[in-house]
């Protein structure tokens, strides 16, 4: 009984002390800093990199720069003295030149104070994606002396109308003569629509109009000039040439085909007929007049 006395007081005080802390307050929690920013950026585009800042027990100065091929710029700089701070600003690269080779651009994140210095480098890749130029002419297929309409429409991958400016257009006929051009065309809106008269006696054939994008890259949109005519076809239905009362069933093809060969794509309507009978007979009566299905 003496024994167990001595030995309660010692755990007892033992775990008061455990507990001890617990009752005081907390330790200040250390300064926290994020860094955001897409890993893939697209050229010509605009774009945000963030930071956000926690539990700052100082002033301190936010800096953001970016190294980009030649280039070494300020996105940022601003004194913060609040505790937690999220900032975001917005940047845009230039398409990267065809001589540079690198494809990375480089953040950097700095926040400096009296006691804290934070340093962070982001490395990101770089989508160099031109824009997207689509042609579009009013129609396949031209008569001489006809006017030419088309468009030329330039979408970024988003397929969002994008303001550029063509270096060059021009129409050239099935012998690659260059008929007529347009230099240094602004596409406002992403959209520009022009016009060319053809002559009276053009050269048949296919005939393209072209889009220069740069020094190196262009896109061409195909169209014919011809003397247009809708094109004949006929029709041939094969059946048998005798039925009898015992046939349930009359089996009967129906095929159009234009004179060079190609189907007729459309619809058929087809009625059987049985012939009126000119032999006038009591014996017939109504029968006799034709029955079609």
């Amino acid at each position: 009984m003496g024994k167990s006395r001595i030995l309660v007081g010692p755990c007892l005080f033992l775990l008061g002390l455990f507990l001890l802390p617990g009752g005081t307050s907390e330790p200040t929690p250390k300064p926290q800093y994020l860094v955001l920013v897409p890993f893939v950026v697209p050229t010509e585009t605009s774009r945000k990199i963030c930071v956000q800042l926690n539990h700052l027990n100082e002033s301190v100065t936010l800096s953001i720069t970016l190294e980009y091929g030649l280039q070494n710029r300020s996105l940022l700089r601003e004194e913060v003295t609040k505790k937690d701070l999220f900032k975001c600003t917005e940047f845009q690269l230039p398409k990267r030149e065809l001589s540079l080779k690198s494809h990375i651009a480089l953040f950097t994140v700095e926040v400096l104070g009296a006691t804290l210095r934070y340093l962070n480098r982001k490395r990101v890749y770089i989508d160099n994606l031109d824009s997207l130029l689509f042609v579009q002419t009013d129609k396949p297929i031209y008569k001489p002396g006809q006017k030419i309409q088309f468009r030329v429409v330039s979408l970024n991958k988003e397929f969002i109308p994008v303001n550029k400016q063509v270096p060059l257009i021009y129409i050239e006929d099935p012998k690659r003569n260059r008929l007529f051009q347009w230099r240094d065309v602004d596409l406002k809106g992403g959209l520009v629509q022009l016009e060319f008269p053809l002559a009276s006696e053009p050269a048949f054939g296919t005939y393209k109009v072209v889009v220069q994008k740069d020094s190196e890259r262009n896109i061409q949109h195909p169209f014919t000039v011809n003397e247009y005519a809708l094109p004949k076809f006929e029709v041939v239905v094969k059946s048998p040439p005798v039925i009898t009362i015992l046939d349930n069933e009359l089996e009967v093809t129906t095929c159009g085909k234009y004179t060079f060969g190609k189907p007729v794509p459309g619809l058929v309507g087809i009625r059987v007929c049985r012939k009126f009978s000119y032999f006038r007979s009591a014996c017939y009566g109504e029968e006799s007049k034709a029955i079609c299905e």
